[in-house]
């Protein structure tokens, strides 16, 4: 593959990709680093602590005690634990911070705050998140899916994630070593304040979930747009993280994902065309399990569930993939983090 000369974007993937780079060479980094990143506990699978280590970023600073090896899920049943593989719960703020840091330090690494897709050279990487600067089109859901999330000091108890399926959308939790995040995901209207979080939480019979969680201190809920979307390429650049396919946090832990593309697309023996493959067979991959996901909810059969399995069937047949059927009911699911 080219060697990766430019860089746009301002994220995770950004930043690691830029610090990836100039392992190779020099690097232009087209972004503006936030003053104030949303603060978020997120989960990604313990190999991906090991790339952050390649980068000198060390768990301590992402608020990481320990390894989760369990969940406890309410999505095709009532709550039960679930044994899964070991992830760890990162402060997302403390990671972006750490990895800007690198970046300001290392001097192979051009700052500049200007994203002009125009003038990049060859090649370049579009990193833009949900923006997706290079995309000519993009593939959203019918009705826009949010995520409210507030994070809070620790609970009383561990931070294992904690996910429950609900009529009209989920919800869920999950702690670091100091901050906890409750988040409620679906359509309609998003809560406007931590009060109306936890009471949308409490009418959906999710409740048990914030047992030994203060929200009342909590500040207004941060929104961002959540549910799988999938911008469609233009131009010479190659896409990575959510520029690339905005994932589901119910099959997906986007994090890890945008970290592991940083690190691939700027390895020398990835061919452009070997990476493009992988995009297309991860976005296939998603969408499969995603519909598995769905699938196997206890409410598959209302309108909010079977309106977004609708739309994730037309998304397939625009990829030219296709949705295995739906597994047996009472299928038992882990389910992944739940916070992107």
């Amino acid at each position: 593959m080219t060697r990766v000369g430019t860089v746009m974007g301002s994220g995770v993937a950004a930043v690691a990709c830029a610090l990836f780079a100039a392992q190779h060479g020099p690097v232009r980094l087209c972004g503006r680093r936030d003053p104030r990143p949303r603060r978020s506990v997120e989960s990604v699978p313990a190999a991906t602590l090991t790339l952050l280590l390649e980068l000198g970023v060390t768990p301590a600073e992402l608020d990481v005690a320990e390894l989760t090896h369990d969940r406890i899920v309410a999505w095709d049943s009532e709550p039960d634990r679930h044994a899964g593989p070991a992830c760890a719960h990162v402060d997302r703020a403390a990671l972006h911070a750490a990895l800007w840091d690198r970046v300001v330090a290392d001097p192979g690494i051009t700052v500049t705050d200007r994203v002009d897709p125009a003038g990049a050279a060859p090649g370049w990487i579009d990193a833009t998140g949900r923006r997706a600067v290079s995309a000519l089109t993009t593939l959203r859901p019918p009705r826009t899916w949010t995520a409210s999330t507030v994070t809070v000091g620790p609970a009383r108890f561990d931070g294992r994630l904690r996910l429950a399926a609900a009529p009209d959308g989920y919800a869920y939790r999950l702690g670091s070593a100091r901050w906890t995040t409750v988040g409620w995901v679906g359509p309609g209207r998003p809560p406007r304040d931590a009060a109306a979080l936890r009471q949308r939480i409490d009418a959906a019979a999710c409740g048990w979930l914030l047992d030994g969680c203060d929200l009342a201190r909590a500040g207004p809920p941060d929104r961002r747009p959540a549910g799988a979307s999938i911008p469609t390429p233009g131009g010479p650049a190659t896409a990575i993280g959510d520029a690339a396919l905005t994932r589901d946090a119910l099959a997906s832990q986007g994090v890890s994902m945008a970290i592991s593309d940083a690190c691939l697309v700027t390895d020398p023996a990835m061919a452009r065309q070997a990476m493009a493959a992988r995009m297309s067979d991860a976005t296939a991959r998603h969408i499969r399990h995603l519909a598995g996901m769905v699938a196997v909810c206890r409410y598959a059969d209302t309108p909010t569930w079977a309106e977004y399995a609708a739309w994730l069937n037309e998304l397939a047949a625009a990829q030219g993939t296709s949705i295995p059927h739906a597994p047996a009911a009472g299928a038992r699911i882990a389910g992944k983090a739940a916070a992107t």
